[in-house]
Order: C-alpha cells, then structure tokens, then sequence
C-alpha cells in the first residue's frame, strides 16, 4: 500500500511539472518587441487621411464607413456574410484585390473568426501598400463566440506579422480582463451580462483587483532587481514597469493592435 501511493504520489508530481520548460523564461521571451500602450494602440484620424484606399474587413453593416469617408478617405467594406450591394462579399483568406492597394487594412474583432488566420495575414499583407497599416482589435481571453477560431496573443499578433513581411508597432491590453469577463458570463444565467450591476459594479470592481494586483507585483519585482540583483534604480524602474505591462498583455481580454508593413 505504501509503495503504491509513493508511486501516485511520483505520478501526480510529474503531472504537476508536465508544463516546465528546459528553461525559465525571461521578461525578453514573453515581451513583445514593440510598444504596449495602456492608452489604446491607435486612432483612425492620426492614421486616415484624405484620399488613402480603406479596407474595413469583417465590416458587418458598415458602421465604420461614415467615420472613414469623413475623413476623406474611400471606404471599402468587405464581408464573407452579406448581400449588401455596397459592401463586397469576399472572405479575408482570398482578397479580391491587387497588390499594394490599400494604405490602411481596418480588422475589429474579426481575426478570431477567420479559420485559416495564416492565410488572411499573407493576404493583408499582400494587399497593403508598403508603409500601410493593418490596425484593429482581436479575442484573446474571451469566450468562444460567433463561431471563434483564434483567439491570438501578443505573441502570435508579432509571429504572423514578421512571417508576412510586416511588424507589429503598437498593443494595447485596454481596460477589460479575461476574468472579470468571464465572471460575468458566469453569472449571467442570473444577471444579464450587459446589465448595469455587471457594468458599473461588478467589473469594474474585479478589474480594479485584478490591475492592483499586477501593481503589488511589478513594486515587488523593482525592489528585488534592486537589493537582491544589484540593479540601479533607472534600470530597475524600466524593468517593472515593462513587467507590468506584460501582465496587463497576459491578463487581458484581447487587444487592440497597430502593424506595418515593411
């Protein structure tokens, strides 16, 4: 009997280490190599500008055509699910476009539901002029929805961008949390999850928990680079800091996203 629960005992332990890499990972291998902006990563009227050719991919109704024309620039709407004479029904894996068309690729909660997302970066990729901008916001945390296929990371946001001859410039975690979203969807047979309880109570106050926490954290790290690694204080600041916003990245429910092509 004993032998056969130091043997479950053995088994659980390497179950429990299973997800241990050969190594520990540093802040530079989780990190993105680009800006992370906790004040969003872009806007239309600093990137559109009159006379630029936009693509609003996954564009639904065209809520974004009045914004962007606007500014003087020519929206085209493209969706896979619509006979809407004004919009052009085309799937993001095969565009219906030259090469080097569009100055600025627009793609809001859309990536996540594209089945072959690979194919769609090589097709954005193709389509944007040299300099171009593919911007938008992607599911990272959230729950699976609308037929959800990707839900990407900072990580994969930069590996799809570098294999296609782009970089990604600017992320931004926002202001939600995967689990504050998760808590309310938990709920929800009980409150709805856009009610004002949910809106104004509940969430905020989880992710004022959650962002607090991330705080205590990064304090803890810079006081440590400094005492027990001997860093100066500059230094040290930088690399909380940094900490910090990559557990905002970590934490997040999706983000928004700024690449450029090449």
């Amino acid at each position: 009997m004993i032998k056969t629960i130091i043997n479950k005992f053995r088994l659980y332990s390497s179950y429990i280490n299973m997800g241990n890499g050969v190594r520990e990972l540093t802040l530079d291998d989780i990190s993105p190599n680009c800006q992370i902006s906790l004040q969003g990563a872009y806007s239309l009227k600093e990137i559109v500008a009159p006379g630029m050719q936009v693509a609003d991919m996954g564009c639904g109704y065209g809520p974004l055509q009045q914004v962007i024309e606007g500014l003087g620039a020519k929206w085209i709407g493209i969706e896979p699910f619509t006979s809407e004479s004004h919009i052009i029904n085309a799937s993001a894996e095969n565009l219906p476009f030259e090469d080097n068309f569009f100055d600025v690729v627009i793609m809001n909660a859309v990536l996540e539901h594209i089945p072959d997302v690979s194919k769609a970066f090589t097709e954005v990729s193709r389509v944007l002029k040299s300099g171009g901008c593919l911007v938008g916001y992607v599911a990272f945390m959230e729950c699976f929805h609308e037929i959800s296929y990707n839900h990407l990371s900072h990580k994969a946001l930069e590996e799809y961008s570098l294999r296609n001859g782009m970089n990604l410039e600017i992320i931004s975690p926002g202001g939600s949390f995967g689990i504050d979203y998760h808590c309310a969807r938990l709920i929800e047979p009980f409150i709805r999850f856009n009610s004002p309880f949910t809106r104004f109570i509940l969430r905020p106050l989880l992710r004022h928990i959650i962002s607090g926490q991330i705080s205590l954290m990064a304090f803890k790290r810079y006081w440590k680079n400094k005492l027990q690694l001997g860093m100066d204080t500059k230094k040290s600041r930088e690399d909380s800091e940094l900490y910090r916003r990559v557990q905002l990245l970590i934490f997040a429910n999706g983000f928004e996203f700024l690449i450029r092509k090449k």
